[in-house]
């Protein structure tokens, strides 16, 4: 089990007290304790596929750097929005010359990243806004189905958080423009600091084909394997929605009682959290990178189970959906163990 949570507040450091749900906590012990071997430094260069369009294991570079081939009866990826495409663009063979299970072309297209507005409040009483759990306590769906008297499809979750510890204080308010450097730095920072509350605008990012993870022609990592270079532009309807939620956000906290409010230029440009979209899901293998139970349509010992088979983002922190996805999809790899291949 987790440890007790303490209340100290910064979450994104880490919890020295074993209080979150990340992965090294929920799921790694219960594996290993199945008998899962877990190779940690190690950096996968390409998925191998044999003439019958299957995978038949990965090259990696282990922890001293050796270039090794891992056989595999089946193959499960699960490097996120960015880091799937760019592993199955880079396996590239004779059987697939445009990446591996990229017969629909579709493989690094759509990538969606939630469009990111953030508004903040300073309030003269303090509120012990920097204690407790980081995220969202308490969230709006107000705006989130379409109106289209607003001039935008889709829609927003509003996302109440509590004030952040001092360092984060500080950052956000310089990028807002709340906190100059020079002499008025300390005096403004104290006016912030257990004193504000952010509302965080999280827009549905709606999936377009020019939005994209492709390979880099010139940087590579360290290995030689090329870089992904993301091609992305925020549409016109993700702006409105911005403006439409930060507008909003400001009149909430007005109302509250904020002495002052301050909205970030939008979108966050350091918002890219949320990587989704680029080997979609679907029936149809023309349009779709994998199955409805997360197998590729192309390599049949082949599954992804990231937030790259989404095929839309929706308007909130996709973190427990995709852990719900990929529970869903090992649920039913198990009930099709017999058939796992037709």
């Amino acid at each position: 089990g987790r440890g007790q949570c303490l209340n100290l507040g910064p979450c994104n450091t880490g919890c020295a007290q074993g209080a979150k749900s990340s992965v090294d906590i929920s799921y790694w012990p219960v594996a290993q304790r199945m008998g899962v071997e877990l190779r940690t430094n190690c950096r996968v260069n390409q998925i191998t596929v044999d003439a019958n369009d299957m995978a038949t294991g990965v090259e990696y570079w282990d922890a001293d750097g050796i270039l090794q081939h891992q056989r595999a009866e089946v193959v499960i990826v699960a490097c996120n929005g960015v880091g799937t495409p760019r592993l199955l663009l880079h396996s590239r063979s004779t059987r697939f010359p445009d990446g591996l299970a990229n017969r629909s072309g579709l493989v690094g297209k759509n990538l969606m990243l939630h469009p990111w507005g953030s508004v903040s409040g300073r309030f003269d009483e303090p509120l012990d806004s920097h204690f407790g759990p980081q995220g969202c306590c308490l969230l709006s769906q107000e705006f989130y189905e379409t109106d289209e008297s607003r001039g935008y499809v889709r829609g927003y979750n509003l996302q109440i958080t509590r004030g952040s510890p001092p360092v984060a204080t500080a950052r956000y308010g310089v990028a807002s423009g709340a906190i100059p450097w020079g002499p008025a730095h300390h005096d403004e920072f104290e006016k912030r600091y257990d004193r504000s509350i952010h509302i965080g605008v999280c827009a549905e990012d709606l999936p377009e084909e020019h939005n994209q993870v492709v390979l880099d022609d010139v940087l590579t990592d360290s290995n030689g394997i090329p870089a992904p270079k993301i091609v992305y532009r925020t549409s016109e309807n993700s702006m409105r929605m911005l403006a439409h939620g930060t507008a909003r956000a400001a009149e909430a906290l007005e109302a509250a009682g904020a002495v002052e409010t301050s909205v970030a230029p939008y979108p966050i440009r350091m918002a890219g959290w949320h990587l989704l979209g680029t080997a979609r899901m679907g029936s149809d293998p023309e349009r779709s990178v994998v199955n409805e139970w997360g197998r590729s349509h192309d390599v049949r010992n082949l599954f992804i189970v990231d937030g790259s088979v989404f095929v839309t983002s929706g308007g909130v922190n996709p973190t427990t959906t995709i852990q719900a996805v990929a529970l869903y999809i090992a649920d039913a790899m198990k009930k099709r163990l017999a058939t796992l291949f037709d």
